[in-house]
């Protein structure tokens, strides 16, 4: 007997709110389970898989450089991309020896002085709240010294261990160099032969797509070495200012920290006071605190908006947890390469689901040295409803239409290119 059943009857008959629900339930099975395997897969080549991403970022970073010596100076691809990485090699190892030598030069008058900040602890634990003898202190000595008695051999397996994983730093850091290299070279012959798996029209989108995410993706490298060198320099010049010791390493490190999003400038400057306050006393302390509040507010308000625009911003929060989720799956590797990851997948989604992020570059902007700035809509969109609740799916919408509709300066310049002379 044929079935009466409405086509649209569902095969399990339970009331819809409980279909969604399980529905729900079994797409974040899916999306967990699927994510669960990306981490498997992406711990087992992790060697390899994180200075190819290391690699792309440089490439990015460089690449106004490569244009620059291969499209003006007409130097051939190859020597350009050579000259480029043998350049980055040498300002950083020059930065690294002029570091050392900071160091090597105040090493005789740090022993003095970390004697003296000991002392001053000394003095402080048997003074202060603690009210801490000299007898319980010299016991406290005593157990450290026999703890480094008993555990030289861990301490020595430590090191061996440490050695081995900058062995395999150096290993990623030279290919990641080779990578970068080839993709300053050869980049734009690579990205096409890779294409060519893909038909039309889909090749010519996924194309696009991924020159948007380039844009992102540099725009953000080069952004950050700029912001982080403000950072370490206004940093730098306030503590020169109040006369305090190792200047030099401490910007140095204070570059470095500020590549990590939200948590790094935050130690960076949590250092800059602590020798502050070890070496000079509260007040200088406080007055290094204000400098630091000063620079990153500089750096947050005005450098990041100034060179980066709104259109490879992700909200604080996506920040936070992908920082977050980046530092649990990949420890300090995750925490730095997590923001520009998720800004170009960012703007390559946005321009697969119709909203391009950049429409300069359909206009002739170019996505290997131009802004983003010059290349996204100059629209700054609504302001954010004053009253919570009022943000709906509507306003959204008209949002995206109102920052959308302003055509970007390379729409502009292309546009006036076209008017008869």
């Amino acid at each position: 007997m044929p079935s009466t059943a409405h086509p649209g009857t569902p095969i399990i008959p339970l009331p819809r709110p409980l279909r969604v629900v399980a529905a729900g339930a079994l797409l974040v099975v899916l999306i967990y389970a699927a994510g669960w395997v990306l981490i498997q897969v992406g711990g087992m080549v992790s060697e390899i898989l994180i200075p190819i991403i290391v690699g792309v970022l440089l490439a990015a970073l460089l690449m106004p450089l490569q244009v620059l010596m291969n499209h003006t100076l007409r130097l051939p691809r190859h020597v350009a991309g050579g000259a480029a990485v043998l350049g980055l090699i040498g300002v950083v190892s020059g930065t690294i020896w002029f570091a050392g030598q900071a160091i090597a030069g105040g090493i005789d008058e740090l022993g003095g002085t970390v004697q003296t900040v000991l002392t001053k602890a000394e003095d402080w634990l048997a003074t202060g709240p603690l009210g801490i003898d000299s007898s319980q202190l010299g016991d406290l000595f005593s157990e450290a010294q026999d703890w480094l008695t008993r555990h030289t051999s861990s301490l020595t397996s430590g090191v061996l261990t440490a050695t081995t994983s900058a062995s395999t730093v150096l290993v990623g850091l030279l290919l990641a160099l080779i990578v970068a290299f080839f993709l300053l070279a050869e980049g734009d012959r690579i990205l096409s032969f890779l294409l060519m798996v893909i038909d039309e029209p889909e090749r010519t989108k996924a194309r696009e797509t991924l020159r948007r995410a380039w844009v992102t993706l540099g725009s953000w490298a080069r952004t950050q070495v700029v912001v982080s060198a403000v950072d370490a320099i206004g940093i730098g010049l306030g503590a020169w200012a109040l006369q305090l010791p190792f200047i030099i390493p401490l910007s140095i490190i204070t570059f470095l920290l500020c590549f990590i999003p939200l948590f790094g400038a935050v130690l960076a400057g949590f250092l800059f006071v602590l020798v502050a306050l070890l070496f000079k006393g509260t007040v200088t302390a406080l007055i290094m605190l204000v400098i630091v509040v000063v620079v990153m507010q500089l750096e947050g308000n005005v450098m990041q908006p100034l060179l980066m625009g709104k259109a490879v911003n992700l909200h604080p929060l996506v920040v936070l947890l992908g920082v977050t989720t980046g530092t649990y799956l990949l420890g300090l590797t995750g925490a730095l390469l997590t923001v520009p990851v998720l800004a170009s997948v960012n703007a390559g989604y946005k321009y697969w689901v119709g909203r391009d992020p950049f429409p300069g570059l359909a206009a002739g902007g170019s996505a290997l040295t131009g802004s983003p700035r010059r290349l996204a809509p100059q629209g700054k969109g609504l302001k954010l409803p004053r009253f919570v609740g009022s943000a709906t799916p509507q306003w959204i919408e008209q949002d995206r239409v109102v920052a959308e509709n302003t055509p970007s300066k390379e729409e502009e310049n292309s546009k006036e290119e076209q008017l008869p002379q």
